[in-house]
């Protein structure tokens, strides 16, 4: 007679519940996502997402405290996931130039999720994302001086600040993301492409002398 292995089916048992639970956190952040981005953070109950999820109010207080937690870990999720393709890009390829390289990801990766973006960078949801998103900028910022100090190492950067350098161009990025929160065009492609050229041919000199003031200073 063959015994039954009950430490086998306990983990099996297990197993299933883990999975039911991820699965639930799943869609709950889906459902967060679709209804934070639509009604906006204040606005939106939590209601609205367990409705949305198909889950029972319960079953929410399960996965998560409050509607701030929540919020919270879909912020870190997009960005996780943002840091995730830069991670996979730069690794995939290596003879590339990285500032380009991350420039071109981060505005695509952006630009495909910019319903979300602008939730975590206004209003009081910006408030609770701060952190997250601070830490992604430092992180973005690291790619960034690491290149930035190899030029400075090849006599390339001489009398500069790499890490303010850095912070720059992060900077940049923020701004150029922030672009698409009231509009879609230029795509992501088009935004890099003028950022880069900025970055590799800067502006025309005469902007930095009296020629450049045109006739503007005397129009009142």
């Amino acid at each position: 007679m063959k015994e039954t292995n009950y430490s086998d089916t306990s983990k099996s048992g297990q197993s299933r519940v883990a999975r039911r639970r991820a699965r639930v956190r799943a869609d709950l952040l889906a459902a967060a996502r679709q209804v934070f981005t639509t009604r906006g953070y204040q606005e939106t109950t939590i209601s609205e997402i367990i409705q949305t999820a198909d889950v029972a109010m319960g079953t929410f207080y399960l996965h998560f405290h409050d509607k701030e937690e929540l919020f919270l870990a879909l912020a870190q999720e997009a960005l996780g996931q943002v840091r995730e393709q830069i991670h996979e890009t730069l690794a995939n390829s290596a003879n590339e130039p990285i500032i380009p390289l991350l420039i071109r990801t981060l505005l695509r990766a952006a630009y495909a999720q910019r319903d979300l973006f602008l939730l975590i960078c206004v209003g009081e949801s910006h408030l609770l994302s701060r952190t997250h998103a601070h830490r992604a900028q430092q992180g973005l910022a690291e790619h960034f001086l690491a290149a930035l100090q190899q030029a400075r190492e090849r006599g390339e950067l001489t009398d500069t600040d790499p890490m303010l350098l850095a912070e720059f161009l992060v900077g940049m990025l923020i701004r150029a993301i922030s672009w698409w929160f009231e509009q879609d065009e230029p795509d992501p492609d088009a935004m890099a492409d003028q950022l880069l050229f900025l970055l590799e041919h800067g502006l025309p000199s005469s902007l930095f002398t009296a020629e450049g003031r045109g006739d503007s200073s005397l129009q009142q």
